[in-house]
C-alpha cells in the first residue's frame, strides 16, 4: 500500500484537474474519471490510517520500522494528508453544490460510498491478507530460530557432559 504522502499527491493531482475542468465550464458529469480517482485516493488514505494503527500494535513492526520511518513519522504524514483531504473535500462540496445543487453532492456521496465498498471488498482484503502472511512468516522464522538455538544448546550440553 502507498504511503499517505503519495496517496494525497494522487488525490491532489486529481482534485486540481477536476477543479480546473469545472471552472473552465465542463459539466461535473464529464469529470467522473477525475472525481473517481480523487474519491479512490481518499478511500486509500482512510484505509492507510487503519493499517498504520494495526502496524503500531504489531510486535514485529514496532521492532523494525517500515521504510525507515517510525510509527510516529507515519502518523504525522497521515495526519497532514488527512487535513489536506478535508480541505479538498470541503472545496469539492462547494464546487459540486454550486454547479449541480445539493442533490449533486448527495449523489457524489453515494458514489464515493460505493467506491469505498468496492475497494474494501477487493483491494484492501488482499492487502490485509498479505500483511497477515508476512507476520505469520516472521513468527515462523523466529520460532524456527528459537528451536534451532535451543536444540544447539541441548546438543552442546550433551556433547560436553555426555549422556549418563
Amino acid at each position: 500500500m502507498l504511503d499517505p504522502v503519495s496517496i494525497i499527491g494522487i488525490a491532489t493531482t486529481a482534485f486540481k484537474g477536476l477543479k480546473a475542468a469545472v471552472e473552465a465550464g465542463r459539466e461535473l458529469e464529464d469529470c467522473i474519471g477525475q472525481l473517481s480517482q480523487w474519491a479512490g485516493a481518499i478511500a486509500d488514505l482512510d484505509k492507510s490510517d487503519v493499517l498504520i494503527k494495526k502496524k503500531k500494535n504489531s510486535l514485529f513492526r514496532s521492532l523494525l520500522p517500515a521504510n525507515g520511518k517510525s510509527i510516529q513519522a507515519q502518523a504525522m504524514e497521515a495526519f497532514a494528508a488527512k487535513r489536506t483531504a478535508q480541505k479538498q473535500r470541503e472545496e469539492l462540496r462547494q464546487l459540486i453544490q454550486y454547479s449541480t445543487g445539493k442533490h449533486g453532492w448527495d449523489e457524489f456521496i453515494r458514489m464515493e460510498t460505493q467506491i469505498r465498498k468496492d475497494r474494501q471488498s477487493a483491494l484492501y482484503a488482499e492487502i490485509e491478507r498479505r500483511e497477515k502472511l508476512k507476520e505469520l512468516g516472521i513468527a515462523a522464522l523466529v520460532s524456527l530460530f528459537a528451536i534451532a538455538v535451543t536444540s544447539g544448546v541441548i546438543a552442546l550440553a550433551v556433547a560436553i557432559y555426555g549422556v549418563k
